[in-house]
Formats: C-alpha cells, sequence, structure tokens
C-alpha cells in the first residue's frame, strides 16, 4: 500500500512538475518570441530611422550644396568688390567744383527770358513715374523747388527730391528717401551739379561723391553737341558711377504725358552705368525740363522711361 502510495505521489509530482514545466515552458517561449518580435521591431525601427536619415540628407545634398556655392561666390563677389575698391582708391581723382560759378545766397525769380530747361519757379512740384520696358510704373518721385537764389548773372535752382513707391507714397515713412541737388545757370549755360545730387542723400552716412558737372546750354538747336559728364559715389566697399557723352540735339518735337502736351528738345546721350553701356534719350522742354527719358541697352531697347505726370 505505501508503495502504492509512493508511486501515486511520484507519478503526480511528476504529472504537476510537467504542467509546470509546460507553463514555464510556454511563458519562455512567448518572452522568447516577444522578444524576438522586439528585436524585429527594433530591427525595423533602426532601419526606417537609417532610410529617413538617408532620404532627408539625400534630399538637403542640393540645399547644402547650394548653400555652400552661394557662400563660395559670396566670397569670390566679396574679395572682388575690396579689390575694385582697392583700384579705385589708388586711381580716384576727388574732381573739384570750382567749374560751377558762385552764386549769391540771395533770393531771386528768374524772367521768362532766362529760363532753362529746368523748372524756374520756387515752390514748383513736378511728380515723375519710373515705368518699366512694358509701361508698368515702378515707383514715382517729387521734385520740388525749394529755393531760387542769385542775381541776373547767376542763380541757383534748390531741388529736393523724394522717392515714392509705385502709388506715389513714401519708400519710408518714417525715414523717408531724399536728395538734394541743384542746378546753376551762369554764361548761357546751366550745371547740374551730379557730384553734388549723388553725395546728399539724407540718412545715409559714409558715402563720398565725385564727378564733372552737367552741362546743357540755356538754347538748344537741332544737331547741337553737349559736353560730357560723369559722377562717382561710394558707400562703404562699393562703388557705383556714371558716365554721359556723345551728347547731341536730334529733333524738336511734342511729348505729351499726364500732366499735358510740352513742345521737347530730343537729347540723345551715351551712357555708361556700372560698367554697363546703353543710350538715353531725354526730352528736355524750358521752364519745365525733362519732360520724358528713355533709357535703352546697347541694341536699342527700351529698358526703363521716366515721365513727368503732373506739376503745380
Amino acid at each position: 500500500m505505501k508503495n502504492l502510495k509512493f508511486t501515486l505521489v511520484i507519478v503526480a509530482t511528476m504529472l504537476f512538475c510537467g504542467t509546470a514545466n509546460a507553463q514555464l515552458g510556454g511563458v519562455i517561449r512567448r518572452a522568447a518570441e516577444r522578444g524576438a518580435e522586439r528585436a524585429v521591431e527594433k530591427k525595423a525601427e533602426q532601419k526606417a530611422e537609417e532610410e529617413v536619415g538617408k532620404a532627408v540628407d539625400k534630399a538637403l545634398e542640393p540645399a547644402e550644396r547650394e548653400r555652400q556655392r552661394g557662400e563660395k561666390e559670396l566670397e569670390k563677389a566679396v574679395a572682388k568688390a575690396d579689390s575694385a575698391y582697392q583700384a579705385s582708391e589708388a586711381a580716384e581723382v576727388d574732381l573739384s567744383d570750382s567749374e560751377i560759378p558762385a552764386v549769391a545766397d540771395t533770393p531771386y525769380t528768374p524772367s521768362e527770358s532766362e529760363y532753362t530747361f529746368f523748372g524756374m519757379k520756387t515752390g514748383l512740384v513736378q511728380v515723375f513715374a519710373q515705368k518699366d520696358k512694358n509701361g508698368k510704373v515702378t515707383s514715382q518721385s517729387r521734385n520740388t523747388i525749394t529755393a531760387i537764389t542769385g542775381s541776373r548773372n547767376a542763380f541757383a535752382v534748390d531741388y529736393q527730391s523724394e522717392l515714392l513707391d509705385a502709388k506715389g507714397n513714401p519708400t519710408n515713412k518714417d525715414n523717408p528717401v531724399i536728395l538734394h541737388y541743384r542746378v546753376v545757370v551762369a554764361n548761357g549755360e546751366m550745371f547740374l551739379d551730379m557730384k553734388g545730387m549723388f553725395g546728399a542723400i539724407d540718412g545715409l552716412d559714409g558715402v563720398s561723391a565725385s564727378g564733372t558737372a552737367m552741362k546743357i546750354p540755356n538754347s538748344l538747336q537741332v544737331g547741337q553737341t553737349l559736353p560730357d559728364a560723369n559722377a562717382s559715389v561710394r558707400i562703404g566697399f562699393i562703388k557705383m558711377s556714371v558716365a554721359m557723352t556723345e551728347g547731341k540735339v536730334l529733333s524738336q518735337e511734342d511729348v505729351t504725358t499726364a500732366a499735358g502736351t510740352f513742345k521737347c528738345y530730343k537729347v540723345s546721350q551715351a551712357t555708361k552705368a556700372m560698367g554697363i553701356n546703353g543710350t538715353t534719350l531725354t526730352y528736355y522742354a524750358k521752364g519745365v525740363g525733362a519732360v520724358k527719358t528713355d533709357t535703352l541697352d546697347k541694341n536699342g531697347k527700351l529698358l526703363s522711361s521716366t515721365e513727368l505726370i503732373s506739376q503745380n
């Protein structure tokens, strides 16, 4: 009997242990399976991350190459500008304003017989529209005669010019861009001080300018030639220049703009600005000034134009 009981206990123990081992085996198997699944998932995640990383790197490669190329181009441009600046420092000669006649600082009102090809009345306001080659207005400027001083022998017309946007509003209300320049009339000629025009920009420091005055006779005739003029302005290491040569009066004709119809002399001048060659065609009316100016490229194609659109 005891042997039977003992045998039953052994069998029961074996059965229990077998069941326990089976349960433990199941747990271990499931853990192993889960571990394997997790390993697969982790590997898949790593692979996905690697693929995403590669995709991102590949997507960014053109931008990175472009950024690096831009940096190199900027370095080259700065080096070139600096080299040009150093060269201009060595070669530049500051031209004197002594060619412009001196003017007395007393108010003066010119008679119509003294009118030149600029406005001749204190307080006169002229608005010009700048247009692109398609005739679309890109900006405007408002010129005001602030004073006329001197005497019959020599007088000066002082202008204030404010740059406006395409709709005629100040480009910067808090700090408007304003230029001042002067036209001196003496000895049958008018002198436009280009150096003064470029060198007197309100709110802009570190500006230096040099050049020769632009001269236009008080009386123009078809076929007449005009003297050359040039100006150079430097802001920091940036230097800009413009030269006007081969001036000639081509014809006399009526020109109509939004401001009215004017009898004008058509003047052609070869221009070189920032190393780019072209031609300007300017239509001058006596007592008014430049009613219209067309800027052409070296092939004679229209690049831009400026027209008088109002005056009062």
